[in-house]
């Protein structure tokens, strides 16, 4: 990193957590501005940031003093970046409060808001790390080539990102490369090493094909799955099982309560008959039918039975009484069983037959945003979340989403959901050993199934993914590159790799004079107009007010050119 000199744009970053530290790696990795931490960090932090090359005002930045000992009156640009919606609003209005004119970077979760706030304070950008992410891991459960993806134009907007497939398995070996954007109805912006290959250019079957358009369910990944049996706990026995046996199975498999009350129930109905039928003379059928009225209507219209004596008389009572006691426990249990029924229908453990459907393992904010990718995109989606918000169950109450309230690293969750006809497997979480025990578990019940995996620690996610070959993404890695390329430069949507080079992606909105991005060497990707995303690729294409979406290779990022230069 080239030494920091006063002459440099300063740039605030208000955060502590790993998408904080990623997103200064980002920044301190290019030449041409300062980056300075304003967070109360502890030793070892400070030192974790001053080590990336960053420096740092160990102070609380909510308050005015705070921000001006930070250096906020001479600061380009400020990033808040904590996980806190509401701070992050209020420490943004206080430096804008500031310096009028400093640029702001704004995490927040809600998009709605977010929204809202950069239509009202110019020069400022919202971006959500869950929504942002959340199109990367979406796309790739309809994909599992695609290794970037995001919405545009807006964040509501569709579905587009980067895919790697062979040539050979998306069936377009032996044609041109024109002939398989046709057939694909997408860009090719890399064959092999070579970018943005000439329209002429043929494919061979071993090619790797790096392919850019409205992401979908990949026509390699459509054809349908293997269907597993599910693991048998004991061998199969060859003797055969007599009716007598199943039934005494099943028997010993009822609730032991439930159990004791039918013995009871079954008792108290025989002996109420033997008293109907032997001491009042009553036939075996008229016997039955007076047991029956007195269990459920208290009585059964008879006077002479109270001169008959008082133990003929209290038998009698003991019928009418034992019915109602009987009779208020059979209508409670039948209550209860559909209660549950009804419960467990929305979001108890239950066996869930489907096909082609993709399991959510984790139902927190990227899992929501990940599940209303999916099911915008018509996907069945079944989740698995211990801890549902009050939305999760209203979308499954709604039919929605199928919603499993159980642990799916334990209590044999993921063996309810039909892995063996499962499109792909998310795991979501919060915690990275939880999400690689979901994702080893899905494996082990159907290693066919494409797994997406959620990991914050990067050695982790790169040893997972080589050993044990699972697609593994950390949310603030896809999104640190937005969020520091949003600090100098608006219209920044992250970055990508392929062609063995790395690629920022940028989006603009075009005057009534289409002009193209101020960087030498860009790949036009596509345009949106009149309400829908074509894809170009020439510059020359675009259109007055079309939003255009490009790549840029950072080897040619210039200071000059609007774009910043590698250290």
């Amino acid at each position: 990193m080239a030494p920091e000199r006063s002459s440099d744009p300063l740039l605030l970053v208000f955060g502590h957590d790993a998408l904080a530290e990623r997103v200064c790696a980002e920044l301190t990795a290019t030449a041409g501005h300062r980056v300075r931490v304003v967070w109360s960090l502890d030793v070892a932090r400070v030192a974790a940031f001053r080590a990336l090359g960053a420096t740092v005002t160990p102070l609380d930045a909510d308050s005015d003093e705070s921000l001006i000992a930070a250096g906020v009156m001479e600061a380009a640009s400020f990033l808040a970046l904590s996980d806190d919606d509401g701070l992050n609003l209020s420490i943004a209005l206080r430096a804008r409060a500031l310096n009028g004119a400093i640029r702001v970077v704004l995490r927040q979760f809600n998009v709605t808001l977010g929204t809202k706030i950069e239509q009202s304070m110019p020069d400022c950008t919202a971006l959500s790390l869950a929504a942002h992410s959340a199109s990367t891991f979406g796309a790739s459960a309809l994909d599992p080539g695609c290794f970037f993806a995001l919405r545009f134009p807006q964040t509501t907007g569709a579905v587009v990102g980067f895919a790697e497939h062979a040539a050979g398995d998306i069936g377009v070996s032996g044609l041109t490369v024109g002939q398989a954007e046709e057939r694909l109805e997408a860009r090719i912006v890399a064959l092999g090493m070579r970018r943005d290959p000439p329209s002429g250019a043929v494919i061979s079957r071993d090619d790797g094909v790096v392919t850019f358009g409205r992401i979908s369910e990949c026509a390699a990944h459509r054809a349908p799955a293997p269907v597993i049996a599910p693991a048998e706990p004991r061998a199969a026995s060859n003797v055969p099982v007599s009716p007598v046996q199943r039934l005494v199975g099943a028997w010993h498999r009822v609730n032991p309560i439930l159990r004791t009350f039918a013995v009871a129930a079954v008792v108290f109905f025989s002996a109420s008959f033997c008293f109907f039928h032997f001491t009042l003379g009553k036939t075996w059928t008229a016997a039955a039918f007076y047991v029956v009225e007195t269990m459920t209507n208290v009585g059964f219209g008879e006077v002479q039975v109270t001169q008959r004596g008082p133990l003929i008389t209290a038998a009698a009572i003991t019928a009418m009484l034992g019915g109602i006691v009987f009779t208020s426990i059979f209508i409670g249990s039948v209550a209860s069983a559909l209660t549950r029924a009804q419960w467990i229908a929305t979001q108890g453990l239950r066996r869930i037959r489907a096909r082609r459907h993709v399991v959510v393992c984790g139902g927190g904010k990227i899992g929501a945003a990940v599940i209303n990718l999916l099911t915008d995109a018509g996907k069945r989606v079944i989740v698995i979340e211990p801890h549902p918000d009050a939305d999760l169950v209203r979308r499954a109450q709604e039919r929605d989403v199928d919603l499993l309230t159980g642990d799916a690293s334990r209590d044999g969750a993921l063996d309810m959901c039909d892995l063996g006809n499962a499109s792909a497997v998310l795991a979501l979480t919060n915690n990275d050993s939880t999400n690689l025990e979901i994702a080893l578990g899905a494996r082990v019940r159907s290693p066919e199934v494409p797994l997406v995996v959620r990991m914050e620690n990067a050695s982790y996610a790169r040893a997972t993914s080589k050993v044990f070959g699972i697609s593994t993404f950390s949310p603030a890695a896809l999104s640190a590159p937005a969020f520091a390329g949003l600090a100098r430069f608006p219209g920044t949507r992250g970055r990508v790799r392929y062609a063995g080079e790395d690629h920022t992606i940028g989006q603009r909105t075009q005057g009534s004079v289409p002009q193209r991005p101020p960087a030498d060497d860009c790949t036009a990707l596509c345009v949106f107009r009149d309400g829908r995303i074509h894809m170009i690729h020439e510059f020359a294409e675009m259109r007055a007010f079309d939003v255009v979406l490009f790549a840029v290779p950072l080897s040619q990022f210039r200071p000059e050119a609007g774009a910043v230069s590698r250290a």
